[in-house]
């Protein structure tokens, strides 16, 4: 029998190329996967990912995107469109989570986070379609109902990531007749927060309802494992938890 997992001949485009993305990266190209890896800012993180997982022996594509401007979206589908044809397999990992009390919260606020979540995630999608054979998938990343309860002050970022957690439902519908799988992710605590207190983060972790040790690597090895296998399932409009039962 051959491997559970195949993605050879395929190619996965990563949006963000870091932290969770730098892990998913490189368990799909160690199950086959041809990669595009995009980032905005962190063009050192995504260039030690791009290397890395070039060490796997499959074929890699680094682009700067902002995956929030549908010019600089199109602009990167035409070159990948020039190294590897098509896209199996998306995965919408851009993302911010900046911390700010209610009362300073203003309309820039909002619009960052429907800017880099929302609209990183249709434009892509959107834009990628005609691109994407049947067959192929779609991950996305939102956050469960009572994902909020644990972390307070990111208002804009939790109403944002609901508005991706139906927008994926509603394309499951609108995609079935094409033949292409979506579905997200609400991961819950996987990776402690840049600029979170360590004691902060253990707090949040220990209120799972299960007994047992996970660290970040780990969180974050589950993660990518879970990003593998809705790369292949037939499975489309599901909420796939991963927070320990913090739900």
């Amino acid at each position: 029998m051959g491997p559970l997992f195949s993605l050879k001949n395929q190619t996965a485009w990563i949006t963000g190329g870091k932290r969770i993305g730098k892990k998913v990266a490189e368990v799909l190209a160690e199950n086959g996967a041809n990669l595009v890896i995009s980032y905005k800012d962190s063009r050192q993180e995504a260039e030690d990912t791009f290397k890395k997982v070039k060490k796997l022996g499959i074929k890699a594509l680094l682009l700067e995107v902002d995956v929030s401007d549908k010019i600089s979206v199109e602009n990167a589908l035409e070159k990948i469109k020039k190294t590897f044809k098509k896209i199996d397999v998306l995965v919408l990992l851009a993302s911010i989570f900046e911390q700010k009390e209610f009362a300073s919260l203003n309309e820039d606020d909002f619009r960052k986070n429907f800017d880099v979540h929302v609209l990183g995630t249709f434009l892509p999608i959107k834009c990628c379609l005609n691109l994407m054979p049947k067959g192929s998938h779609i991950i996305t990343i939102s956050e469960s109902e009572t994902a909020s309860t644990k972390y307070v002050r990111y208002v804009p970022y939790f109403v944002a990531k609901g508005a991706i957690l139906y927008l994926t439902k509603a394309l499951a519908s609108e995609f079935g007749s094409k033949g292409i799988f979506i579905n997200t992710v609400t991961p819950g605590p996987i990776l402690k927060p840049e600029g979170m207190k360590n004691e902060d983060w253990l707090k949040i972790r220990k209120e799972s309802i299960v007994d047992f040790p996970v660290d970040d690597d780990r969180a974050v090895e589950e993660f990518a494992k879970l990003v593998l296998y809705l790369s292949t399932t037939n499975s489309t409009g599901g909420v796939y938890p991963l927070d320990m039962g913090q739900m």
